[in-house]
C-alpha cells in the first residue's frame, strides 16, 4: 500500500483559492485537512472537484478547520476549492489519498 500525500499552504487574500493535485493514478482519498493557520474563527467554504470537473464531496462554510476522514474513489488532477473566507488568512491544506 502506497500513500500519496499532496501538503501545500497558501495565503487567501481576496476571498478564494483552489489548489491542484498532481495526477493520481487511482486510489481511495482517506483524508482531507483545510486549517486556517491564522486564527479558529475564520469562516471558509471547501469543496472537492476531480479532473472531469464533477464535484465529489462539498464541505459548504466551516470555522477554522475541516480534517475529515473520507472513502472517496480518485484518479487525475483533484482541485480543492476555498471561498468565501472571511478575513484573509493563511490555510494549510492536506489530502491523503492511498493508491
Amino acid at each position: 500500500m502506497r500513500i500519496y500525500e499532496h501538503r501545500t499552504s497558501t495565503t487567501i487574500s481576496s476571498g478564494s483559492t483552489a489548489t491542484v493535485s498532481l495526477n493520481v493514478l487511482g486510489g481511495i482519498l482517506r483524508q482531507v485537512i483545510v486549517r486556517a493557520l491564522t486564527s479558529n474563527t475564520t469562516a471558509f467554504r471547501t469543496n472537492l472537484v476531480d479532473a472531469s470537473l464533477l464535484t465529489r464531496k462539498n464541505w459548504g462554510f466551516h470555522r477554522g478547520e475541516i480534517n475529515d476522514d473520507v472513502a472517496i474513489p480518485v484518479s487525475g488532477r483533484l482541485t480543492l476549492n476555498i471561498t468565501n473566507v472571511s478575513p484573509d488568512d493563511v490555510f494549510a491544506i492536506y489530502l491523503g489519498v492511498q493508491e
